[in-house]
């Protein structure tokens, strides 16, 4: 489509998602290490505040669990109506696959997908038909199919 989704993994305690026109993503400045996230990153060697930043269209927080964002893709499956157009995504240690409408200033729409949880879910992957994968440490290759 042109645009670039990006599962960004955090230093402390927040997980992003940026958002990019390919244009745009060309010299993107995401913040770091004067940001994490929205949040301003509190360390003692962060770099004095970016005059502008790219900033997230989505972050959450590493508690309850959530310790690394697994980047996935935007499900363009259309036998997957419920997701088209969705972002997938999950944190490694939760490992709860969640999708989000990805947009130039925003997300919306965050929520889970109602798949139950894969542990230590390290990589999604999409086919030349469009279908989406999912992929675990502990040995498992899943593909998503409609109910």
């Amino acid at each position: 489509t042109g645009n670039l989704v990006i599962g960004d993994v955090g230093q402390d305690a927040r997980e992003e998602i940026d958002y990019e026109t390919l244009k745009s993503a060309r010299g993107a400045n995401f913040g770091w290490d004067a940001f994490e996230g929205f949040a301003r990153f509190k360390s003692p060697d962060a770099s004095p505040p970016p005059k502008h930043h790219d900033r997230p269209i989505h972050d959450y927080p590493t508690a309850g669990g959530n310790c690394a964002i697994t980047g996935g893709y935007v499900v363009r499956d259309p036998n997957l109506p419920s997701l088209f157009g969705r972002y997938l995504y999950a944190d490694f240690c939760v490992g709860e696959i969640r999708s989000l409408i990805p947009e130039i200033g925003g997300a919306r729409d965050d929520k889970p997908v109602g798949l139950g949880r894969l542990e230590q879910l390290s990589s999604f992957g999409e086919d030349a038909a469009g279908h989406i994968y999912a992929a675990s440490l502990n040995g498992g290759v899943y593909r998503f199919v409609p109910r």
